[in-house]
């Protein structure tokens, strides 16, 4: 356990996309999808460390045919597995109508299947995963699928009673670059002799890789009480209770309201003591990296304003701590408040400052808290959207390359308002008053496209384009692209 070594603030800034509210209409009728147009403005960026780059992306502009397919980004080899499968999903269906608005022109097949709205429901890798309930016995499993829809894994039920059950927690987390989707649920046996006897609740917790295959963590959890960390997506932790069903729900999250005891390992699907470090408080596991701050307290000797140090086992920074948040972490990076303003980005793996070209003020926040129903990253957390204001405080959009640092501004003309990118490139959103829906791709066409009338942009699409979309009440449903 090294002493952390402190660095000096940075200005970096940037603030992740602004809310779209997107309001569904019903129409019968297929829209045609918008052809990208030509690129506008860009800009490179530039980490202090140079990262390695990946496979070079393809510079074929997107398809302009309806119904076609835009060209993948990458050539990258496809994560799927080689499992058996058990069939189709229960709710798996072609030719019936979405439920909310038109789909966008690449799911007017109108294929794909429903999960319970408020269940759980994830795409990670090439994979979907959703929360599953019998309608007659109110039973919760997990379902993890291929992108067309075939089961590949179903958790074994735990026969717990009705209600006398949590609803269970559907996470996705990232750990070196991996993605994982975890599951947890706790509850009684129906009957005594199943788990432990009546009375005393029993729980699981359960572990999928991206290729589909599950573990289940051998520690007994029923003592313990998941929260994800930093707006899910990242790491699962722990804290302990009494083991009993009241101490499962209603408790706030967050670092300073919990104590946290165990943080999971999805690698080996080990549950793992929080690791310690002297004077610092742990926060957050972020792509595998531990993530701390010091206590608060501390003030600034200039200002007086409170200042706080936040950082990992090799490298700290100091930040301003404001009431109303000053961290917030994207899939391999920290963003801190400083005092005048403005935000320092740092990789969280080496601790140097991440710089924007056109960036002056303003601080990230994750779309999440603005957008539920969209996505600041893709799904292997390499492209991101991003905004903020430049030097004369005009807002600005852009999408980056946070593996190989390329970044393009979309049209500021357009009114385009970003909510959901691939990891190919596909970027679907709308304008300000939530009446078109937008598409362009990153990063060969800058200039977005709109459509008229109600359709929904996906809520995420992953690398074989299978979309989810998640709205208000309505189950979530997944859409498997027109071939």
């Amino acid at each position: 356990m090294g002493p952390i070594n402190r660095k000096p603030g940075v200005l970096g800034v940037i603030t992740l996309t602004v809310a779209l509210a997107m309001t569904g209409c019903a129409n019968d009728r297929p829209v045609a999808e918008p052809s990208p147009g030509s690129s506008s403005a860009s800009a490179t960026m530039t980490p202090s460390a140079t990262p390695t780059p990946s496979a070079s992306p393809t510079t074929t502009p997107p398809a302009t045919e309806p119904g076609t397919a835009p060209p993948p980004r990458s050539t990258a080899p496809s994560t799927t597995t080689a499992q058996p499968t058990s069939g189709k999903v229960g709710s798996y269906q072609t030719g019936f109508s979405y439920a909310t608005g038109a789909l966008p022109e690449r799911w007017l097949s109108r294929t794909g299947w429903y999960a319970s709205k408020g269940q759980g429901a994830e795409v990670f890798g090439d994979l979907a995963a959703f929360v599953d309930r019998d309608t007659t016995t109110n039973d919760r499993t997990l379902v993890v699928t291929t992108s067309g829809g075939d089961v590949l894994y179903r958790s074994p039920s735990l026969g717990l009673q009705q209600p006398q059950a949590v609803e269970p927690v559907l996470d996705r987390v990232r750990q070196n670059g991996r993605e994982f989707v975890t599951f947890f649920q706790i509850g009684l046996p129906a009957q005594p002799g199943t788990g432990g006897g009546t009375g005393t609740p029993v729980a699981q917790l359960i572990v999928v890789d991206e290729t589909g295959a599950a573990s289940v963590v051998d520690d007994d959890v029923s003592h313990y009480r998941p929260r994800s960390t930093q707006d899910g997506g990242r790491a699962l932790s722990f804290t302990s209770t009494d083991g009993s069903l009241e101490a499962q729900s209603g408790v706030a999250a967050g670092p300073d309201a919990l104590d946290f005891m165990r943080v999971l390992d999805a690698e080996t699907a080990q549950l793992e003591r929080i690791p310690d470090l002297e004077g610092q408080q742990w926060l957050a596991r972020i792509d595998g990296v531990d993530v701390y701050r010091a206590p608060r307290g501390a003030t600034d000797p200039t200002t007086g304003q409170p200042v706080a140090i936040a950082g990992t086992r090799e490298w700290s920074t100091t930040f301003h701590d404001h009431p109303s948040g000053s961290l917030t972490f994207g899939p391999t990076f920290m963003s801190t408040r400083q005092l005048d303003g403005t935000c320092e980005i740092l990789d969280l793996r080496t601790g140097e400052p991440l710089i924007f070209e056109g960036a002056a003020r303003g601080c990230a926040h994750p779309i999440s808290v603005r957008v539920p129903s969209g996505s600041a990253s893709s799904p292997n957390g390499e492209l991101l959207l991003m905004h903020w204001s430049d030097e004369q405080g005009v807002d600005a959009q852009w999408v980056v390359d946070l593996t190989t640092g390329e970044q393009k501004k979309i049209d500021p003309a357009s009114g385009f308002l970003p909510s959901t990118v691939s990891d190919a490139g596909d970027v679907y959103g709308g304008d300000a008053a939530g009446d078109r829906t937008g598409y362009l791709r990153f990063p060969d066409q800058m200039q977005p496209r709109f459509a008229d009338g109600g359709r929904d942009p996906p809520a995420v699409i992953n690398g074989q384009g299978l979309a989810m979309f998640a709205y208000e009440d309505l189950p979530t449903y997944f859409a498997v692209p027109v071939p």
